[in-house]
């Protein structure tokens, strides 16, 4: 079982990057949606409760062993740890197999989270292919750590471009990702989270990028 704790760092390419693709998929969403919303979302809300390893803490020296028993003792099925990513490998290695060992779920992890830069809105095939490649590199994460839900922040909005274009663009790539995320049996979640990106503008522009 191999972890990362650089969940931030460039991804491998992944298969299908190229500007034909993109723009068959851009097409393709187009077509099949029309005003480009799409037909299967998933917002924060959808994301199982759990509780917070952290608040199950009592002393420094415990492990995720430890928490996630704790949490077992108290009737959850589903934890949280929402800096598992940043969590030294060793960490996570241990989180995964008290996580297996009890039949616990955690409730998610961070995908691609982007704060400061267009991403999602983008039409560079670099950038559209590290998303892809975050994305597979979470999907596998999430497998280990028995996780279904993959939270993603779309980025900022680029200036000087139409809304028609931005929605094409994020409605494509998002589209991909949702189906790649599918196929293994894992929801993305876009999350409205507003730390100095302009995305939830997205949303408010009837971008359908949530409900």
């Amino acid at each position: 079982m191999k972890f990362s704790n650089s969940p931030t760092s460039p991804a491998p390419r992944a298969p299908g990057c190229t500007r034909r693709g993109f723009l068959q998929t851009t097409v393709g969403v187009a077509a099949g949606w029309g005003t480009v919303c799409l037909a299967s979302r998933e917002s924060a809300a959808s994301v199982p409760a759990g509780i917070e390893l952290e608040s199950l803490r009592e002393t420094i020296e415990d492990r995720p062993g430890t928490l996630v028993a704790r949490a077992v003792s108290r009737g959850w099925k589903v934890v949280r740890d929402d800096t598992v990513m940043s969590r030294p490998e060793s960490w996570q290695r241990e989180l995964a197999e008290a996580l297996a060992r009890h039949r616990l779920e955690l409730a998610a992890i961070e995908a691609v989270v982007d704060f400061g830069r267009v991403t999602f809105a983008s039409d560079r095939d670099v950038v559209r292919c590290e998303v892809l490649g975050r994305l597979a590199s979470a999907v596998g994460r999430a497998r280990e750590l028995r996780c279904r839900h993959l939270l993603v922040v779309p980025g900022l909005v680029p200036r000087g471009i139409s809304d028609a274009v931005i929605r094409v663009r994020v409605s494509a790539l998002l589209a991909e990702c949702r189906q790649r995320a599918g196929r293994a049996g894992m929801h993305v979640v876009v999350e409205r989270i507003d730390r100095g990106a302009d995305h939830p503008r997205l949303i408010e522009r009837g971008l359908c990028l949530d409900v």
